[in-house]
């Protein structure tokens, strides 16, 4: 036998093993006597297995509409590569809830895109999927408008992608949001973004501004808080630069705990040496105190927080009472 009449043997047997695996998958989704069914299922595993993934699709295709089957030999379906498996996870209603908790985390990333697509997911099987999935899956299941996405799903998608730009964006074009999500990811999606969800979610432009700068404020602390005086004196010149440094960043900065902000921010709107800003927070001189907040220009409201804060981290008890009288004196006059 030639190498072409191999080849030509091969091919109808494949061929025949599909036709086969049609008519199996179509006995099997019409109903019938149990004991056949169970003859026939049997021949449905053998199938399953068979080294041409062809055979293998067509059995799946065709098993995709089943309303009862065998959960062996659902799993094994659901388990192939995807061009076998893609139609059928994407249709069966073999498999409850439960069943769809104990799959997932055994499915491959493409199988678990085509999950993520169907539009009767539970909340629970939903934050399975935002729970084991990679970015693909998580994607598909946030862009699927079939259905309704539960907040339990929201928010391990925010919990996992919430410095993911683009995740955001695909979160919030979505209609369908709790308003907790929308305020949990409005400062981490873009500006366009942004205002479809205010305008959207009726999120008042104050409370959005404010949850904006807030967040702002976050980022700036993560990136500072264990810095060394050198970094800090840098981001707050590149603050400066760039006419992002105002006083109440400084003040709450400062507040959690780095002087460091503060002294270097003093020093570049007064023009005067860290060395000798140290000097002055110490407030021994109160003049010299009541003179930097001119030089810095420092607002008449402004200067007694910066009072306390140099207090706090610089000054001494007894210092206090006259600086205070000091800058209530000078500042009406002195400070703008």
């Amino acid at each position: 036998m030639s190498t072409t009449d191999i080849t030509m043997l091969i091919d109808t047997v494949k061929l025949e093993k599909m036709a086969l695996a049609k008519r199996v998958g179509q006995f099997l989704v019409a109903e019938q006597v149990q004991e056949e069914r169970a003859t026939v299922e049997n021949v449905a595993r053998v199938l399953a297995q068979d080294v041409s993934a062809q055979v293998r699709e067509v059995l799946a295709f065709e098993l995709r509409k089943c309303k009862v089957l065998a959960t062996d030999l659902a799993e094994k379906i659901a388990h192939d590569v995807e061009s076998v498996s893609g139609a059928f996870l994407g249709e069966t209603m073999v498999f409850t809830d439960k069943e769809w908790l104990k799959l997932i985390p055994g499915l491959k990333e493409p199988s678990l895109v085509v999950v993520a697509r169907r539009k009767d997911l539970s909340e629970t099987v939903q934050e399975k999927l935002a729970t084991v999935g990679q970015e693909p899956t998580v994607t598909s299941l946030v862009r699927n408008d079939n259905l309704t996405l539960a907040e339990v799903a929201c928010d391990k998608v925010v919990d996992r992608y919430s410095d993911n730009r683009r995740m955001m964006d695909h979160l919030g074009a979505r209609a369908d949001l709790p308003l907790k999500v929308v305020e949990r990811i409005i400062n981490n999606v873009s500006d366009h973004c942004r205002e479809m969800l205010i305008e959207h979610y009726a999120v008042d432009q104050g409370v959005a501004s404010k949850m904006t700068e807030d967040s702002k404020i976050e980022v700036l602390w993560a990136q500072l808080k264990n810095a060394s005086p050198t970094q800090i004196h840098a981001f707050v010149t590149d603050l400066r630069n760039d006419r992002r440094l105002n006083y109440l960043l400084v003040i709450e900065i400062t507040g959690r705990g780095c002087p460091t902000f503060m002294e270097s921010s003093l020093a570049l709107e007064a023009g005067l040496p860290l060395g000798r800003i140290r000097e002055i927070l110490t407030l021994e001189d109160p003049a010299a105190f009541v003179r930097l907040m001119q030089m810095a220009n420092v607002s008449k409201s402004m200067a007694p927080r910066f009072l306390q804060l140099a207090k706090k981290f610089y000054g001494k008890t007894s210092n206090v009472t006259p600086i205070k009288d000091a800058v209530e004196d000078k500042a009406k006059d002195a400070v703008a």
